[in-house]
Parts: structure tokens; C-alpha cells; sequence
């Protein structure tokens, strides 16, 4: 009787040991996958600047940088309203964007909070901090 058990536990422990390895080794190549892919999205980013004034105009650029593919990038600048929409003051849009740069430019609406905010057609967006502006 002691025997049996002796040569059952002993199956027991290798066959726990065969899938400890098996399991191990299936998590340590789904992590390499999962680090690279984790490191290949987190290196794309959109960006949004405070906006300029310039006399009565107002420009704020946004960027999409390190990222693959193409996107409809826009860029906006608003005019933040309590109680109210924020109030768009200038904006441009390009299709088929890569990665760079680009600025929108308007006529200021007053003194008032002003930011830039981009976003991209994969529903990605970003606003720049809030400054007083005009």
C-alpha cells in the first residue's frame, strides 16, 4: 500500500512540475509579446500646446508623434465658457496625417480662458492647459 501511494505521489509531483513549466514557459512569451505591443502603443501620443496670441489673433498647435498609420488629426481652439459649451475660435483639420505638427490660428473672442485641444479620428483627444488669453 505504501508503495502505491509513494508511486503516485511521485507522478503526481512530475506531472505538476510538467505543467508549472508549461505555464511558465507560456507567460513569459505571452509577456515579451504583451511588452513590446504595450511599448509600440504607449510610444504614440497626441500633444496639444497652449495657445499664442499675436495683437487680435490666437493660434495653439497639436502633433501626433511616433504613432503608424494615417489619422483625421484636428486641432481646435476654444474658448472656455462657464455654464456654456466651450466656444471653438479657430480650427483646422487634415486628413491622412502621420505624425508632425499642426496649428490652427483665429480671431480672438474677448479676454477670456483659452486652450487647444486636439483630436484624432480614432477618439483619441488632449487638451492644453488653460491660460488667459485677448
Amino acid at each position: 500500500m505504501k508503495t502505491r501511494n509513494s508511486i503516485a505521489s511521485t507522478v503526481a509531483v512530475g506531472v505538476l512540475a510538467a505543467g508549472v513549466a508549461l505555464v511558465g514557459t507560456s507567460a513569459t512569451a505571452s509577456a515579451g509579446t504583451g511588452t513590446a505591443v504595450g511599448r509600440a502603443v504607449a510610444a504614440c501620443g497626441l500633444g496639444a500646446n497652449i495657445p499664442s496670441q499675436y495683437g487680435n489673433m490666437i493660434s495653439g498647435s497639436g502633433s501626433r508623434t511616433e504613432c503608424g498609420g494615417t489619422v483625421t488629426l484636428t486641432v481646435e481652439i476654444r474658448k472656455h465658457r462657464r455654464a456654456w459649451p466651450d466656444l471653438a475660435v479657430a480650427e483646422t483639420t487634415r486628413t491622412n496625417f502621420s505624425t508632425g505638427s499642426l496649428t490652427a490660428r483665429g480671431g480672438c473672442d474677448g479676454m477670456g480662458t483659452y486652450f487647444t485641444e486636439t483630436r484624432s479620428s480614432t477618439g483619441n483627444k488632449v487638451s492644453s492647459a488653460r491660460v488667459k488669453r485677448c
